[in-house]
């Protein structure tokens, strides 16, 4: 039998369908290409912008630097009840200092952990525990308020119990956020993996927040100033998250990123969200103040 020759329309489709394969690659190279020249041009806007925004603290109308981040975080916490380590005052109150710093903490733990793409809720005993946790400091922002208004409270309000149980809420926190952002943008979220799923988690997250409420504690001044950076970082650092994750999603980024750096774009306009927010919110405080 003789071996099938090919046609000249087969040959002719085969070349029509091979151009129109290169012409589809060469299209989709061109997208991607575009699509990472313009990804690099907002990585060094987002980079501008944060240079911008932390420079823009030293220009803040206070004396000392000290005063510069209280005034900053004014609108955003009463600033009651703060705590003084090393003779510097935190510029958040106990209980807000408590929670955003175990917001870092929660969060070094859950990359620590490999679960930064985690997409499920935490086993429902830690689960259980994480509720309990906020649960204890709304009953002891209640006693405290009791106390402020001239009732009896419960017990005495004091700010290492704030602070306490503030970082008790800042886990719960962490792990909302984290789960608001994988499920919203992430691409390969893991959906089956807990954001928290073993006691040795919680126990180191624990663990941390002990070392930092004793240090605190013991009044350790070598660590003032970084306590008082690293409240003002959990602050805009939770709002930005937010935002970035609110605005990518009206960018129609959901469920498409595999790259944090993918977020540049929307990045940078969250930076700018939160700078307005906290300067904005500062400015309507000292305003109702007469300040």
């Amino acid at each position: 039998m003789r071996e099938h020759q090919p046609s000249s329309s087969d040959l002719v489709t085969e070349r029509v369908i091979a151009e129109v394969h290169a012409t589809l690659a060469a299209r989709s190279e061109a997208i991607r290409m575009q699509r990472a020249e313009e990804d690099h041009r907002w990585r060094t806007f987002f980079l501008i912008t944060l240079i911008a925004l932390i420079t823009a603290i030293f220009f803040v109308p206070a004396p000392t630097l000290e005063r510069k981040l209280i005034l900053i975080l004014s609108g955003v916490c009463a600033q009651q009840h703060n705590l003084v380590v090393g003779g510097i005052q935190l510029p958040l109150c106990a209980r807000d200092t408590g929670m955003y710093l175990s917001v870092l903490a929660t969060l070094g733990v859950i990359r620590l952990r490999g679960r930064t793409r985690a997409g499920a809720l935490p086993p429902w005993h830690i689960l259980a525990s994480l509720i309990g946790l906020v649960a204890l400091m709304a009953v002891d922002g209640i006693n405290s308020t009791i106390n402020e208004i001239g009732m009896t409270p419960w017990y005495e309000p004091r700010n290492d119990l704030r602070a306490a149980t503030g970082m008790g809420a800042g886990v719960g926190l962490a792990v909302a956020l984290t789960l608001l952002f994988n499920r919203s943008l992430r691409r390969d979220v893991a959906v089956n993996l807990p954001v928290l799923g073993q006691w040795r988690e919680l126990g180191m997250i624990a663990l941390i927040n002990t070392a930092i409420l004793t240090a605190i504690l013991l009044d350790v001044g070598l660590l003032a100033w970084p306590l008082a950076l690293l409240d003002l970082i959990g602050v805009a650092g939770t709002l930005f998250v937010t935002a970035v994750t609110a605005i990518a999603a009206v960018m129609n980024y959901d469920g498409t990123i595999t790259r944090v750096t993918q977020l540049a774009r929307p990045a940078t306009f969250a930076l700018l969200a939160t700078g307005a927010f906290l300067a904005g919110m500062a400015l309507i405080r000292a305003t109702l103040m007469g300040g």
